[in-house]
């Protein structure tokens, strides 16, 4: 694939460039581990229409640049988050903010275009949740991931649609309940990654086989398949899945209020959140 146009400034979060029948969207703030921001957000929204708009565009490829693939949503300014006025409909400008993000995975979900999630450094919460959501993901097994948003007071209920219909519940319970990290190697093991690859020679050459594979599918064949798996493969979508996605940000604007208060300041400050307690220690 020689040629490419770019439909995104470089210095923007998210970066956009066509190459033939690839749309590679890739995360571009390295600096800040790419968060998931309101920007980045309505930036790969975005994206995704426009892929799904061109018919000359068969892949829909994430990357990102930097060490991380994605630290998840943006924290950084909670303060301002917490003392934003209600909007004009009286709903919590939290659970509005963080509704978007499901939008998003949902209309990617939806995309007739194949899409491909390469992860050549950490993802955690909403950067994992972003690969969940894509058909066929290859990464690094140095790579970590995991969804720490109940270690710090709050729920990961816009991704966990995606995350359960890609590592099924027990997989899914696990993770989140206990905060756990895990590598590539046990993310393969789990079917959060589809392909594993050692270094990043080796994860290129993974992913240009698979984007052969895809490309050597019928276009047709592909759309119709895509939209047969979300009949037998996704109970829970249209009004079912907004719905579910609208309580799902009521949640989090509570917890937002309430628990993660002490839990993000208890992160920042590199110490144990108030809530935490010592484990027991079992004898026979």
């Amino acid at each position: 694939m020689d040629t490419a146009t770019t439909s995104a400034s470089a210095a923007g979060p998210v970066r956009v460039t066509r190459r033939d029948a690839v749309l590679h969207i890739e995360l571009n703030r390295p600096e800040a581990r790419n968060p998931l921001g309101p920007d980045t957000v309505a930036a790969l929204d975005a994206a995704v229409r426009e892929g799904g708009a061109d018919d000359a565009v068969r892949v829909l490829l994430f990357t990102a640049s930097g060490d991380a693939f994605s630290a998840g949503g943006n924290l950084a300014n909670m303060q301002d988050r917490l003392g934003a006025p209600p909007g004009s409909d009286g709903r919590d400008p939290i659970a509005a903010g963080n509704r978007l993000y499901g939008d998003f995975l949902a209309r990617l979900c939806a995309s007739p275009k194949v899409s491909v999630a390469v992860v050549q450094g950490h993802a955690m919460g909403g950067g994992a949740g972003l690969i969940c959501a894509c058909d066929i993901s290859v990464g690094l097994a140095g790579a970590r991931y995991g969804f720490p948003e109940a270690a710090i007071g709050l729920v990961p209920g816009q991704i966990l649609p995606f995350v359960v219909a890609r590592i099924g519940v027990p997989a899914a319970r696990r993770l989140i309940l206990t905060g756990q990290r895990i590598d590539g190697i046990e993310a393969h093991r789990i079917g959060l990654i589809d392909y594993l690859a050692h270094d990043a020679a080796e994860l290129a050459d993974r992913t240009s086989a698979l984007l052969s594979g895809v490309l050597g599918c019928g276009p047709s064949a592909s759309i119709e398949t895509k939209r047969l798996l979300r009949q037998v493969a996704q109970p829970q979508a249209g009004a079912a899945l907004a719905s579910y996605l609208d309580e799902a940000a009521g949640v989090f604007a509570h917890q937002m209020r309430t628990e993660a208060v002490e839990g993000v300041a208890a992160s920042r400050a590199r110490r144990k959140p108030q809530w935490a307690v010592p484990a027991p220690r079992l004898t026979h």
